[in-house]
């Protein structure tokens, strides 16, 4: 029998696959039954709830996505470097269907974003769900600050939001807080 959260994580997936907007609550959901989904819908959600190991097996998702966040003084800027294995994508600015990567600062954070937010450009892809915009291989996202008024200057923190997908299947969207620290020069 799978947990709820698998099934639950499965869905977000096959909704952002689809192209579905999904949003996060702490209520309970009812969770549609796999027999009850038909064609790609049904496909994602088996491939995500496959246990590993078993024929047609889950891609590897946490192998497939590397990312270090980190302060670059030369560029004076929090820098997300990304490494995706082959096979494997991620979408940024001007996908309408995935969840593209996402920098944001908290409001806590003693640096702020210092103007706009560059992502990697990316490539239009005909993929099997409609149109999307990619990233493959080794990208950067940087994100150039300033100290924020009246906060103590010594670190830079907030999430860094991703989703990686196949051709036919996608993770959930993920979401990771970091905190870099900023040396003072």
């Amino acid at each position: 029998m799978m947990r709820s959260s698998t099934i639950l994580a499965g869905l977000l997936g096959l909704f952002a696959l689809a192209g579905c907007k999904t949003e996060r609550t702490t209520e309970k959901t009812s969770e549609p039954e796999p027999s009850k989904l038909t064609g790609k819908a049904k496909e994602a959600l088996v491939l995500e709830a496959q246990p590993s190991g078993s024929v047609g097996e889950a891609p590897d998702w946490a192998a497939a996505f590397k990312h270090e966040i980190r302060f670059d003084a030369a560029k004076k800027a929090v820098v997300v470097a990304v490494e995706l294995q082959p096979g494997f994508h991620a979408y940024t600015v001007g996908e309408t269907i995935g969840r593209p990567l996402k920098l944001e600062f908290s409001q806590s954070s003693g640096y702020q974003p210092a103007g706009e937010i560059v992502y990697p450009a990316g490539e239009t892809k005909d993929l099997p769900i409609g149109k999307s915009v990619i990233v493959q291989g080794k990208a950067e996202i940087v994100a150039p600050v300033a100290s924020k008024e009246g906060a103590p200057a010594a670190s830079a923190s907030g999430k860094f939001q991703y989703q990686v997908c196949t051709e036919e299947a996608c993770d959930r969207p993920r979401t990771v807080d970091f905190e870099v620290a900023v040396p003072t020069s």
